[in-house]
């Protein structure tokens, strides 16, 4: 991956030095990157493999030393491919970590990489919607559902992925005092506040996919139960979610949900 760009852009609003232009050279790609990509988002060509999901072309991007709704916002509106967010551990100033998830370019799409720590306070369903609307994807009549559905999908990516928080915590004696202490716990850890949430968006031909992915522990999808009557304890998002989407697919063990809509 290169360092920041020598190529010189309007920076959205925030602090000084908050945001600094830069480039990912797809033939700099990972192998393993591109596999996991790939296996992801559905990139390339099934038959050809990984190696097609990569090619020549530049994804131009914004990266952030920190970032918030106004900050956000305003590097959306650069229009780049990729938004992201560095850790806390990195200084703003060097080359970026190799500890996100990277994605080739589409056509129209966009990816927005978070750490936890910042992902938990912002309303981030609100602001992919309020970008996909900006982009004239969604009207106001898809949006809701739309924004329901993926509020859900990241809620259960920081706190059930990131945070490792069981979703039956709440269900055990005093379950909300207990769920609120793991909360506070976890996001004192600093490791546990860098781990990354990343959503991917891309459209065309009347549909919306948009893919969720956190860095946790994963689960098995198998377990996930089909309707609200299985008198499942854990994974009932999953069936509020297939009943506002057109397909939930899951992969990586868990740990990317991609939400398919009809336009």
């Amino acid at each position: 991956m290169d360092g920041p760009s020598a190529s010189s852009t309007s920076l959205p609003p925030g602090p000084a030095g908050a945001v600094r232009p830069f480039s990912v050279m797809r033939d700099r790609v990972p192998a393993d990157i591109a596999a996991r990509v790939a296996a992801r988002f559905g990139v390339g060509d099934a038959a050809g493999g990984a190696e097609d999901a990569v090619d020549d072309r530049v994804a131009a991007a914004v990266l952030l030393a920190q970032a918030d709704r106004d900050i956000l916002r305003g590097a959306f509106g650069l229009n780049r491919f990729l938004t992201v967010e560095l850790t806390e551990r990195e200084d703003g100033t060097g080359a970026i970590d190799a500890d996100w998830l990277g994605a080739p370019p589409v056509e129209r799409g966009f990816y927005l990489s978070l750490t936890t720590g910042t992902a938990y306070g912002l309303q981030c369903a609100v602001l992919v919607c309020d970008e996909l609307t900006r982009r004239g994807v969604l009207t106001p009549e898809r949006r809701g559902n739309i924004e329901l559905c993926l509020h859900e999908a990241i809620a259960n990516a920081i706190v059930h992925g990131n945070l490792g928080i069981p979703s039956a915590t709440k269900e055990q004696p005093e379950g909300y005092r207990l769920f609120s202490r793991l909360l506070r716990e976890r996001l004192g850890d600093g490791a546990v506040r860098q781990r990354r949430i990343d959503i991917f968006a891309r459209w065309g031909a009347g549909s919306l996919s948009i893919a969720v992915v956190d860095q946790g522990n994963g689960f098995d999808a198998a377990t996930l139960p089909q309707d609200t009557d299985s008198g499942a304890h854990s994974g009932r998002g999953f069936v509020f979610m297939r009943a506002l989407a057109r397909r939930i697919h899951v992969t990586d063990g868990g740990r990317c949900t991609l939400l398919q809509f009809d336009l």
